[in-house]
């Protein structure tokens, strides 16, 4: 090779990489994007909560929704990485899940929670914000009423074991007290943009701190329940 081919080769390698180094740099200051997921309830809070981030001039990378669906449901299905790759590695990761799970005992929940949160880091989810189970209205008859006590249980639950696991959890039992549809654990309209709002601040303050509160993509080990 001639020393001008050797000098063209040499410049070329150094212009890819820094061509690649500046498109490393300018990741790094990115702003997140932010994506949803759970049970029936994102159907609507979804898209709520989505426009209301766009509006805040957030990012929203989509949302997932899946009626009926537990936490252990979405663990033995075992694709949420999957979902949260194909969405753009979104960095911080909103989870509404609870309220169709039946739970055992505090130690296999904590495994359960552990692997969504374990899955969505994997994933690339630097912020996990999770929405605790809505107040059902024990009014609208039996069925509703049992589901009450269930979102009560597994509300104090996440309450205890999510914190643990680096999730900012939110109570959604204050947000969710008032219009229900029929059947008491559903909501109108007004019911899901009222939880929607209740939400945004928090959501919002992550992306606005996003920065300066999370470290690189590395993989970090759960702790186990103590």
């Amino acid at each position: 090779m001639s020393a001008r081919h050797a000098f063209a080769a040499a410049l070329a390698l150094c212009l890819v990489a820094s061509s690649v180094a500046s498109s490393a740099h300018a990741d790094v200051g990115a702003p997140p994007s932010v994506f949803i997921v759970g049970d029936s309830h994102v159907q609507m809070l979804g898209p709520t909560l989505g426009r209301r981030l766009e509006a805040a001039g957030v990012e929203v990378a989509g949302y997932e929704a899946r009626p009926g669906w537990s936490t252990a449901r979405y663990q033995r299905s075992g694709d949420l990485q999957d979902v949260l790759e194909r969405a753009g590695r979104p960095e911080i990761v909103v989870v509404s899940l609870g309220g169709n799970d039946f739970v055992g005992s505090a130690e296999t929940y904590y495994a359960q929670l552990a692997w969504v949160v374990d899955r969505a880091r994997a994933a690339g989810a630097q912020q996990i914000v999770w929405l605790g189970p809505a107040t059902s209205d024990e009014a609208a008859g039996a069925r509703a009423a049992e589901v009450a006590l269930r979102h009560e249980h597994n509300a104090e639950l996440q309450a205890e074991l999510l914190p643990a696991l680096g999730v900012t959890w939110i109570d959604s039992r204050p947000m969710t007290e008032a219009d229900h549809r029929r059947d008491g654990v559903h909501f109108t309209r007004a019911g899901y943009v009222r939880w929607a709002q209740g939400a945004l601040p928090t959501v919002t303050e992550l992306v606005a701190h996003h920065g300066a509160t999370v470290g690189g993509d590395e993989e970090e080990e759960l702790p186990a329940m103590a």
